[in-house]
């Protein structure tokens, strides 16, 4: 008869309850990693096997069964510790992001796909440039890279090869991709090189589609069988055989930071991975993060550069617009008539046209339509944002408030103006003014994979004369009939109250330029713009990384913001306002007790009255994160929400 032993185990949270780890006795040895079914109430739930415990002095409930699943690889479960310990997270919500829902479900065996055909790594040479960047990488003593490539210069052309590399050596690959819009061509590129090794996921997947992407690596990884895992952060956490790269390709992107529980940055974890696994680490992007430049400053990453286009034509030719001149919006409220021009030249050719419009600054700051001021906080140097019921512009750090004017101040011209306005109506303007053309438009409204894919297929295949989207469009994206890009408006998220918005806006512009141009064909670029003068504007037109990046980071420093500091962003969700502004002002007295933190607000949240609550933010700056972490983990009650190295502070 098998020996009773007790178990520490973790529960993943299809537990509602507020306790999330327990002791229970089995009857026989079960490994670390082990998923079991485990009793609480009257329910049975998932539980995850954390370490064997000496028999305890209270009585324990039996484990009501270990599931017929593989245990968890050690190096997740590493993993898993880490996140919870770093994140302030509960090892529940770790466990829950970690493993995919349903894994417990029994399904009906699907038959088989056909194996794809593998053509191997392509044929056409690499640059010199690539090949001295494959060199480097192979001779370096570093296992962290930042490939810093201008657009369209081959990245994925490396990763193909080292990926290669892996595999040779009996090793797996994880590549993540920030968007569900850029996998399907960077799929098709892996599965053209490796066939059936490719694994790949996304956020439109069932329930059962990943529980069976999932079920498949791990087979996989008991087999000893290395595979090629690709999608966005979640593949972060896919059981593999013998990790040996991990690539995140455009790494700057914002959503590779997690909003719910546990906020965790699928950069800074898959670094911690790759040192758990002795694998290498590959950021590549264009506009890398001051983050990332900041470490490779600092030698604690290479530093790889890439500065010519794989196809040996120049950056695409950037033309600055101003807004404030009414003379140019002859025909339309969002085209101007240079951009005007320009597509209608470009379909004359037979070519192709982008153009590009961020959402996200309908709700943002009020600009001079004459001379382009944007009043800023005097104490954050941030723009504040107008608020229509309280007629009124708020700072969202420090809580500064003034009344809205009714006139600019810088030029006294009674223009002010809200930047606005979506894709769809973008989408309907260009309708009504070339009838004629056959219109596609992404953003994520209409960003199921099924229309994503057939929008692509309609571009490559010429079927398509303009597309309109958002940052969806924005970044890696190689559509070679694209001549023609235009940013409708590159102010919407300049102006919002952030300290990375002029890192955001330079990147964007700069990613969304780089659409143009990547075929036979130099592109060319128009950014329309209220703050022509702007530095961020400026250096993106002119595509001058390495004139932006020292400036701002020089900015950063001189106004205490990372990566020279540590943050941390508290948030309360109130069901009332004066509650909310009550708690927050007690923490935050709380905090200014405390030695070496640099406390701001409380202050409303970009979005204060979010479902029923009112949500209002204090910001903690410290020279060392570990103080932040123990605040994180010291919260007065569960409608407060930490998130450590917030990627903003709206």
């Amino acid at each position: 008869m098998s020996e009773t032993r007790y178990y520490y185990l973790i529960t993943p949270l299809t537990y509602t309850g507020k306790a999330t780890a327990f002791t229970y006795h089995h009857a026989g040895k079960l490994p670390a990693g082990q998923i079991v079914h485990i009793p609480i109430g009257r329910r049975q739930v998932l539980g995850v096997v954390e370490s064997e415990v000496e028999k305890p002095t209270f009585a324990t409930k039996p484990i009501a069964e270990a599931l017929d699943l593989a245990p968890v690889p050690a190096e997740l479960h590493q993993l898993a510790h880490w996140l919870s310990a770093y994140y302030a997270a509960s090892p529940s919500s770790v466990w829950s992001t970690m493993l995919p829902s349903g894994i417990a479900k029994q399904r009906r065996p699907q038959a088989a796909k056909a194996g794809l055909t593998a053509k191997g790594l392509p044929t056409h040479p690499l640059t010199p440039e690539q090949a001295a960047a494959l060199a480097a990488i192979r001779a370096s003593p570093h296992t962290s890279h930042l490939i810093q490539g201008v657009t369209g210069s081959g990245k994925t052309r490396l990763y193909l090869e080292l990926a290669a590399e892996a595999l040779a050596a009996g090793r797996s690959v994880i590549i993540l991709v920030p968007e569900i819009t850029l996998t399907p061509q960077v799929v098709s590129q892996f599965e053209a090189a490796f066939g059936s090794l490719v694994l790949s996921t996304h956020s439109k997947l069932t329930e059962a589609g990943r529980h069976r992407i999932w079920s498949e690596a791990m087979a996989a990884t008991t087999a000893g069988q290395p595979r090629i895992i690709i999608g966005p952060r979640s593949c972060l956490f896919m059981p593999v055989h013998q990790l040996g790269l991990i690539v995140v390709d455009e790494c700057h992107e914002t959503t590779y930071k997690q909003e719910q529980h546990p906020r965790y940055h699928a950069v800074a974890a898959a670094a911690q991975r790759a040192r758990h696994t002795g694998a290498r680490l590959v950021l590549g992007s264009a506009t890398p993060g001051l983050g990332e430049l900041f470490l490779a400053q600092n030698h604690r990453v290479e530093h790889i550069l890439l500065t010519q286009r794989a196809n040996k034509l120049p950056q695409p030719r950037a033309t600055i617009i101003d807004l404030r001149n009414k003379d140019i919006r002859k025909l339309s409220k969002f085209i101007t008539q240079p951009l005007l021009d320009a597509i209608t030249e470009t379909m004359a050719a037979g070519r192709q046209t982008l153009l590009y419009l961020n959402r996200r600054g309908s709700a943002s700051s009020q600009v001079c339509g004459d001379c382009g001021h944007v009043t800023i906080c005097p104490n954050c140097q941030l723009p504040l944002t107008f608020h229509a019921d309280l007629m009124r512009l708020i700072c969202h750090h420090c809580n500064f408030r003034q009344a809205s004017p009714a006139v600019c101040p810088e030029c006294h011209g009674a223009n002010l103006r809200l930047l606005g306005g979506g894709t769809k109506r973008v989408e309907a303007e260009i309708g009504r003014l070339f009838p004629e053309a056959r219109l596609a438009r992404l953003d994520r409204d209409s960003a199921t994979l099924s229309h994503i894919k057939a929008t692509f297929r309609d571009l490559r295949a010429g079927q398509t004369d303009i597309l309109i989207g958002t940052q969806m469009i924005a970044k890696g994206l190689d559509l070679p009939a694209i001549d023609t890009v235009g940013i409708v408006s590159a102010d919407t998220m300049l102006h919002l109250p952030d300290y990375t918005a002029a890192e955001r806006t330079f990147q964007l512009i700069s990613q969304v330029s780089g659409r143009a141009g990547r075929g036979d064909r130099a592109g060319r670029v128009f950014i329309q713009t209220y703050t022509p003068d702007h530095p961020a504007i400026i250096a993106a037109a002119t595509a001058d990384y390495a004139g932006f990046a020292p400036a701002e980071l020089a900015q950063r420093q001189a106004l205490r913001y990372p990566p020279y500091v540590y943050l941390l962003k508290l948030t309360i969700a109130a069901a009332s306002q004066n509650t909310a502004i009550t708690e927050a002002t007690g923490l935050a007295n709380q905090l200014r007790r405390t030695k070496g933190l640099d406390v701001l607000g409380p202050a409303p949240a970009f979005l204060e009255n979010q479902a029923q609550k009112f949500h209002w933010i204090i910001t903690v700056k410290a020279p060392r994160r570990a103080p932040l972490v123990s605040i994180a983990n010291q919260l007065p009650g569960d409608h407060w929400t930490a998130d450590l190295d917030p990627v903003n502070l709206l």
